[in-house]
């Protein structure tokens, strides 16, 4: 009998630690093979958006689980009106090992990143993001992406995605779609780098000898990051100007001019690049060639602001006395050409060189550093113009071999684009460049990690995981279909959220409501170093800013009908549990005219956040920190292949 017993018991212990689990969580939210779902862990999605935004959550798979796949047909309101299509995308999140942290927020271990698609949308070939398996004790994560129409009536969607295989499950989702609209253009400009060669080491070809099938792919990348309402500065692999101002412009007006015109693919339509960078083979461009580059894009009608790259990070790629003669060449140029050099202020003043520069980028922690920590301490934003652009760096978790002062040093709580950062913080930077006025943010590169052999393996660099890139090779081989295209991060996805978000905020302060929208801002993300914020309390800014908007329209919700007079003496009901949004809702943006002369609308409470960067348990819901770099790109197309980012601080 006790043999019987315990074979029994076996048993029982070993169908506990197979059994299968769907839930659902927000977007913010790293789900690692090793995160279990918390007893309350919700098993619906309750969103809600703009018109012509993207909002998505994380379907999750726990326990042992053999050939899951997953499917969405549409959301519907009921009336006609679906959401469908290209508009709904599913993504296996594919894992890397990240073998050291990035910086004292990291985390080593295995992360969740690449985002394999089940139909791309790009092409829109089947992948294999279906069928998968899940070890017992395990969790796998798909990331459930829904872009509103552009012209979907406000209103409810509802709908249910499909769990089958190994694990059955509907999971009801609920979209609430507010009645305004965020451009296809951001507002906020971007300007991400691209190596000419980026996408052809990534994709086997070195050389870049298949040079027409390496245009098509480099379009295709330029494409995903638009989707994504990032621009690539440089959409071009060559230089259509020489130093003498001759130009050859039918190659980058082929590839560039679509994106340029509004008139690409984009699934965001009529969506344009913001920012291009001024090319020179020399690393900086002669007056002829600044002069040819405006000229065409007058002629073209191109809106996109052209700037000069003067000098990236001075005195590591350029001596700070060259910067005079290189500003008052563009200048001979074309004087309306903003020159934009990545340099703090006080750096530039102190080398006898700030006059003249149009534009300056600094660091993030050179905006506003922690009090006693030197020049920086406090916020510096008022000493700068206002078209400032800022990136962010190496300088976000220590630049652990860079070689310079910054080395080793377990910096923390600063906005990142690492891997293993707390999603929060993928997605804070666009937050607090509205709330620091700035009009533009860098970024140095994309495919860092395509030039240190597989990207799916190994992206480490300059001390983070996931420095500067953001893009994986998505090559049939690891993704399947034909056509080969670029693999977005959930990083990526993170960065268009917060470009999002700063639609909703900026949306707000065209209302009127400047200061509001401020105090939101600060209420979620209150410092640089402090970019750490739960989804909850994203959701509830994202709201409230909704609410704010929709007042200064005219179009606030019907206030529900008195309720009625209570019985004499009621028994009191218990108020109900409420039941976690999986995830925030999504950001506004530019809306018909306001209704004439709305009544104000009333300050908001404003919304908390942590004093110091959440920290991580083990086995729970994970959040790690650390950071991505930035920087700049120009002498890094005229030089080679690692020169230049074996030097550059914001690359780490």
């Amino acid at each position: 009998m006790k043999s019987l017993l315990t074979l029994l018991a076996a048993c029982t212990l070993s169908a506990a630690a197979s059994a299968s689990s769907v839930w659902t969580a927000p977007a913010t939210t790293k789900v690692r093979p090793s995160t279990q779902p918390a007893a309350s862990a919700p098993t619906t999605a309750t969103l809600a958006a703009a018109k012509n935004e993207f909002e998505s959550f994380h379907v999750i798979v726990s326990g042992a689980a053999s050939k899951v796949s997953m499917s969405l047909d549409a959301l519907s309101d009921g009336k006609g009106n679906t959401i469908s299509g290209r508009d709904v995308v599913l993504y296996r999140e594919a894992l890397i090992n990240v073998p050291v942290k990035s910086g004292g927020d990291g985390a080593a271990g295995v992360w969740p990143d690449a985002l394999v698609p089940a139909v791309d949308p790009i092409v829109g070939e089947a992948r294999n993001a279906f069928p998968f398996d899940v070890p017992a004790n395990e969790s796998r994560a798909v990331l459930v992406d829904l872009h509103v129409p552009l012209a979907a009536p406000a209103g409810m969607y509802t709908g249910a995605l499909h769990v089958t295989g190994g694990a059955t499950a509907d999971v009801a989702i609920s979209l609430t779609v507010w009645d305004f609209a965020i451009p296809s253009t951001a507002t906020l400009k971007s300007a991400f780098g691209l190596a000419w060669n980026g996408p052809c080491m990534g994709h086997g070809d070195s050389g870049c000898s298949n040079f027409g099938a390496e245009l098509a792919l480099r379009s295709r990348y330029v494409q995903a990051a638009l989707d994504n309402r990032v621009t690539i500065s440089v959409p071009d692999m060559g230089q259509p100007v020489a130093l003498d101002g001759t130009a050859d412009w039918s190659e980058f007006d082929a590839l560039a001019g679509p994106f340029l015109s509004g008139t690409s693919s984009a699934r965001l339509t009529g969506a344009q690049l913001t920012a291009i960078q001024i090319l020179s083979g020399r690393g900086w461009p002669s007056s002829a060639q600044v002069a040819a580059w405006s000229k065409h894009f007058k002629e073209k009608g191109w809106t996109a602001s052209l700037f000069d790259y003067v000098c990236d990070e001075p005195p590591m790629t350029c001596a700070f006395d060259a910067i005079p003669g290189r500003i008052a060449e563009s200048r001979a140029g074309d004087p309306t050409v903003a020159t934009l050099v990545t340099t703090s202020l006080q750096r530039a003043k102190d080398n006898g060189v700030a006059k003249g520069i149009d534009i300056f980028a600094p660091v993030v922690n050179f905006i506003e550093d922690r009090a006693g920590t030197g020049t920086y301490a406090g916020s510096q934003r008022s000493l700068y113009g206002a078209d400032t652009w800022w990136y962010q760096s190496c300088m976000s978790y220590g630049c652990s071999g860079v070689g310079d002062v910054y080395a080793g040093a377990q910096f923390s709580g600063w906005p990142s684009y690492a891997i293993d950062a707390d999603g929060s913080r993928n997605r804070a930077m666009e937050w607090m460049s509205f709330s620091y006025d700035m009009s533009g943010e860098l970024y140095y590169e994309t495919t860092q990690a395509f030039f240190n052999g597989d990207a799916w393996n190994n992206q480490q660099n300059f001390g983070g995981a996931g420095d500067g890139t953001l893009f994986y090779p998505g090559t049939p081989a690891h993704i399947g279909g034909q056509t080969e295209i670029p693999i977005e991060s959930l990083r990526m996805k993170g960065i268009r959220d917060g470009m999002e978000d700063y639609e909703l905020l900026h949306l707000a302060a065209t209302l009127g409501l400047s200061a509001q929208a401020k105090q939101i801002a600060l209420g979620v993300f209150p410092k640089t170093y402090l970019s750490t914020a739960g989804a909850d309390a994203i959701a509830e800014a994202r709201t409230q800013l909704a609410q704010l908007i929709l007042h200064a329209l005219g179009k606030d919700q019907p206030a529900p009908p008195p309720t009625p007079a209570p019985a004499p003496t009621p028994d009191p009901a218990p108020a109900p549990t409420p039941t976690p949004a999986p995830t925030p809702a999504p950001t506004p943006a530019p809306a018909p005219t306001p209704a004439p002369t709305p009544a104000p609308a009333p300050t908001p409470a404003p919304v908390t956040a942590p004093d110091d960067p959440a920290t991580t348990t083990p086995g729970t819901l994970a959040s790690a920190g650390g950071c991505s770099s930035s920087g700049a790109q120009s002498a890094w197309l005229a030089l080679p292949l690692f020169a230049l980012f074996a030097l550059r601080l914001r690359r780490g």
